[in-house]
C-alpha cells in the first residue's frame, strides 16, 4: 500500500470525519477505550475490528447490536476494497484506500443524496434494536404496555364503582324517597 487507508463519515451528524488506519488491528465503537470513537447511539461499545492484510484492511463484526454492512450486505467478516460504502450501526463509512495506482474510474451507488435539499434524512434501513442501550425486548416492551393500560382501566372502573356506592350510601341516609328515585333512575 502507498498510503494508509482512511474512513471517512458519510452521515450528516459526522459527515466529512475523516479516520486513518495507522495500525494492523484498529478497533471502532462508541466509547473512548476504541481506536476510534464514534458517539452514536446505534454503534456498540467495541462494534468492529478493522485488521490489515497485506493490500487492504478486512473488517471484521464484533456481534454488534446492530450489525455491520459492507455495500449494504450484513457481514461478519469481509476484505474490504477501494471506495466500499460501510454501514457500522447507522453510520454511513466510506473507505478509501486510494494509493494512486489504479486508473480505472469505478462508480460507487450509495443511499445517500448529498445534492438533497432537505436535512435530517437518513438513507440508513430501519434498524431493529436502534438503542444499544436498551435491553428490553420489544415483545415484552408491547406485553408490559397491555397488562399497565389493563390495570389503569381496571384501577379506573373501580373507582367509578365506589364512587357510585358512596353516592348510594349518603342518598339513603339522607331520605329513603330521594334513595328510591336514584335508584329507579340507575335501574
Amino acid at each position: 500500500m502507498g498510503g494508509n487507508p482512511k474512513l471517512v463519515v458519510l452521515s450528516e451528524k459526522l459527515r466529512g470525519r475523516s479516520f486513518e488506519l495507522d495500525k494492523d488491528i484498529v478497533s471502532v465503537g462508541r466509547t473512548g477505550e476504541r481506536d476510534i470513537c464514534i458517539k452514536d447511539p446505534t454503534i456498540s461499545s467495541h462494534h468492529c475490528d478493522f485488521i490489515r492484510t497485506e493490500s487492504s484492511y478486512t473488517l471484521k463484526d464484533n456481534n454488534s447490536t446492530n450489525g455491520t454492512r459492507v455495500n449494504n450486505v450484513p457481514i461478519t467478516e469481509q476484505e474490504l476494497k477501494n471506495s466500499d460504502i460501510l454501514q457500522l450501526g447507522g453510520v454511513e463509512i466510506l473507505y478509501d484506500n486510494d494509493d494512486g495506482t489504479t486508473t480505472a474510474v469505478t462508480r460507487t451507488h450509495t443511499g445517500i443524496d448529498l445534492d438533497s435539499t432537505e436535512i435530517g434524512l437518513s438513507t440508513v434501513k430501519n434498524l431493529d434494536n436502534f438503542s444499544p442501550f436498551s435491553k428490553t425486548d420489544r415483545k415484552k416492551g408491547n406485553l408490559s404496555q397491555k397488562i399497565l393500560l389493563a390495570l389503569v382501566v381496571l384501577l379506573g372502573v373501580s373507582i367509578l364503582v365506589l364512587v357510585v356506592f358512596v353516592i348510594i350510601l349518603v342518598i339513603k341516609r339522607s331520605s329513603p324517597d330521594t334513595a328510591a328515585i336514584v335508584l329507579n333512575l340507575l335501574n
